[in-house]
């Protein structure tokens, strides 16, 4: 009787190997991506009024942010936009006065409208001229565009004062007595400079007149303390302050010089 062949071990074990070559692997999973991280929100800027409250918190706030020259910009169209309306009701009286005394026409609303106008372009000049004189003073870590921009935050609650004051003065106190009207003859202009003495005379014109010659000084006075933690060397910021400060000033005279050097 034949015996069974017993079977070689090397083939099984080929056997077995090229099976499990031929079994189909399970699919590897593959890693899921991960999710992008959401973006932080960047930081809010200062408001203008922080720098007057707080010097050190605008600061510290500012420096969260880009520089963007025109940030405050808006705040010194403002403030010359309420200037201006200071001026031209204050300064209506003596127009008014002077063609009514004369044979010129009376003033209209283009007249008021330039004076308005007129006041708002200088304090955006004087703005980029303080920008400027700055820079050159503080070099670009004081932030100069910014810091001036927000310091004319102090001139609007003080036009506004002016304009009440100037809304609740009577109308016959800016104008001159009658017993010196009779000697001013019908010249319009000699007509409108003694009417603007006069009114100069006034709470009301002297108040404009030291709003806008000490509240300029007075913005010195923040934008000092900002440029002081922005610069590194205090000689940088005492620069950047008192560059500006004199040809700020002189333009601010000329603006109410017909109301300071009227006779």
């Amino acid at each position: 009787m034949a015996s069974p062949r017993k079977s070689k071990p090397g083939k099984s074990s080929t056997s077995n190997s090229n099976a499990s070559r031929t079994a189909p692997r399970p699919p590897t999973p593959r890693k899921s991506a991960s999710a992008p991280l959401p973006h932080s929100p960047l930081p809010d800027p200062p408001t203008p009024a922080t720098l007057l409250v707080s010097p050190r918190s605008f600061v510290r706030q500012l420096q969260e942010v880009d520089l963007v020259w025109w940030r405050y910009i808006w705040v010194a169209g403002v403030a010359g936009l309420l200037g201006g309306l200071a001026y031209t009701l204050l300064v209506r009286h003596a127009a008014a006065f002077a063609a009514a005394n004369s044979e010129t026409a009376a003033p209209n609303f283009a007249t008021y409208a330039v004076n308005v106008l007129g006041t708002t372009f200088l304090s955006v000049f004087i703005f980029v001229l303080m920008w400027g004189f700055g820079r050159v003073g503080a070099g670009f870590k004081g932030r100069a565009a910014e810091v001036y921009g927000a310091s004319f935050a102090l001139m609007p609650p003080l036009y506004l004062l002016v304009i009440v004051v100037t809304l609740l003065t009577p109308a016959a106190a800016f104008l001159p007595d009658a017993a010196s009207v009779a000697g001013l003859g019908s010249d319009p202009r000699v007509l409108e400079r003694a009417a603007l003495a006069q009114t100069f005379q006034t709470s009301a014109g002297f108040a404009l007149v030291m709003v806008t010659l000490l509240g300029t000084a007075a913005q010195f006075g923040f934008v000092y303390a900002a440029m002081r933690q922005l610069t590194d060397k205090p000689i940088q910021a005492v620069m950047g302050t008192l560059l500006p400060l004199l040809p700020a000033l002189i333009i601010q005279l000329i603006g109410v010089s017909p109301l300071l050097f009227a006779r």
